[in-house]
């Protein structure tokens, strides 16, 4: 007989019934330099025998949402930073560390008394993380050294244990993609850089929103292509003068990108532009139902100014209509990416070929495999069981969709979030009425513990396996 996800759920106790649950947390060292907090319910029962790592590659993930929600529905959670986490300005980190770190905490989780199973959580750039670390830890190194990649992982990774299952909410593309997606062009245009201007209404920019005519979307990607080529070619020069002596440093040196990080990418002004998946996936409606449908995006118009005046400059933060003033220069601070030769080219580069474009549902000319920062690239070599969720009121439901469609697992899965923004909760300048997605939070995570509890929770509704 086929069961859905959520009945195998309820019958396990995972679902929203349970989410009063309470939880413990305890601080603990899961390496010399990786800092983790562990989550787990008060009363264990048999989903606590899943952990579930949960890390980004930059950002302090100790109190991430899945931590407590995931607990309170049963299952252990371990929660930690990478060594160099967090960088609250967005500008640098250091991607091979990262894995070696998140290695060190799969280790961690595996080895703690009652584990059965181990899964990665991957959220937003933590996405590339956990699909890079099992495309890794399942094929070895041979998986980041092909001659496709810009720069080669280092055999340091080798050896790594592989965890039981991967979850990916809201996915980024990759590190490389979005410095290629953000890297602004009109910065080196000289006397043409009115011309690639994002901001300029003669471009099609309102403080409200934006429309860019193909035009200038064509005239805009291709010297973003030509920019992010240039600069992959001046740090490959530069690791050419490392290797050969002809530095002032013996390891390493200085990397600086101005507008290389948050903007301008099309596609957050202009809604049109990623506005819609090109299949149909089962949505998670705000009134509990679930469809299956063609997936738009609900968003509201986001960077709205090239200054970034905060960190957070998202929908759930403000809508268009409190958008700031166009600042008449960008601030570096905002904009720029501040790393090195090798951590740009391991970390922040991907390739462009002659197809690059931004449209309504995809993204194309990206290659993918360029990089092992990269979502579809690494999950092409993935074959534990999968899930996918993207959130419709942010800008990733087609990065969501194109990791599902370059997943090469056999059992994988997608589900979308209605009105819920890149952090869970309901987009409240994206609803027509108050209230009108619901618990975005809830209904996120209920899926997550369902889609566990069907396949790796043994009694859940007397069976462990796929759920349609």
């Amino acid at each position: 007989m086929r069961t859905t996800i959520l009945a195998l759920a309820m019958a396990a106790g995972l679902c929203a019934g349970a989410s009063a649950q309470e939880v413990t947390n305890r601080f603990v060292r899961v390496a010399p330099r990786v800092a983790g907090v562990l989550y787990a319910p008060a009363q264990a029962g048999p989903a606590a025998r899943v952990a579930v790592v949960v890390m980004h590659d930059y950002s302090d993930f100790l109190d991430h949402p899945a931590t407590v929600n995931l607990a309170r529905r049963g299952y252990t959670v371990l929660a930690a930073n990478p060594r160099h986490a967090p960088d609250t300005d967005d500008r640098d980190m250091d991607f091979d560390n990262a894995l070696a770190d998140l290695g060190s905490a799969v280790r961690y989780a595996r080895r703690l008394p009652g584990i059965e199973r181990v899964l990665l959580l991957g959220h937003s750039s933590g996405a590339p993380l956990a699909a890079a670390y099992q495309n890794i830890a399942e094929n070895g190194v041979r998986a980041c050294q092909g001659q496709e990649k810009i720069v080669p992982c280092p055999d340091s990774l080798a050896g790594m244990e592989r965890a039981d299952g991967v979850v990916l909410l809201d996915p980024i593309f990759g590190l490389g993609a979005n410095v290629l997606t953000s890297v602004d062009p009109a910065l080196d245009a000289g006397d043409g850089a009115g011309q690639l201007d994002i901001y300029s209404p003669a471009n099609g920019f309102s403080p409200s929103g934006a429309h860019y005519a193909e035009p200038f979307r064509a005239r805009f990607l291709a010297a973003q292509a030509a920019r992010n080529a240039r600069l992959i070619e001046a740090a490959l020069e530069r690791r050419r003068a490392l290797d050969e002596g002809r530095s002032a440093f013996a390891d390493d040196e200085p990397f600086v990108v101005p507008g290389a990080t948050r903007t301008p990418r099309l596609w957050r002004p202009d809604v049109a532009l990623l506005s819609r998946t090109r299949g149909a996936y089962p949505l998670l409606r705000g009134d509990g139902s679930t469809a299956t449908e063609v997936i738009r995006s609900l968003r509201v118009p986001s960077g709205l100014t090239n200054a970034v005046p905060a960190r957070r400059d998202r929908e759930d933060a403000r809508g268009a209509a409190a958008a700031a003033p166009v600042a008449a220069r960008p601030l570096l601070l905002g904009g720029s990416l501040d790393t090195t030769v090798r951590r740009f080219l391991s970390t922040f580069a991907s390739r462009s070929t002659p197809d690059y474009a931004i449209g309504e549902d995809r993204v194309t000319g990206i290659d993918w495999n360029s990089s092992y920062n990269s979502t579809p690239g690494n999950l092409e070599g993935v074959a534990a069981p999968l899930l996918v969720m993207g959130m419709t009121g942010h800008y990733w439901i087609v990065s969501a969709e194109t990791a599902y469609e370059h997943a090469a697992s056999r059992d994988k899965s997608v589900a979308f979030v209605e009105g819920a923004t890149h952090g869970f909760t309901p987009c409240e300048p994206c609803a027509r009425v108050p209230g009108q997605f619901g618990d975005t939070t809830a209904r996120t995570f209920d899926h997550v513990a369902a889609w566990i509890a069907a396949r790796f929770v043994a009694g859940a509704a007397g069976a462990v396996g796929r759920s349609p």
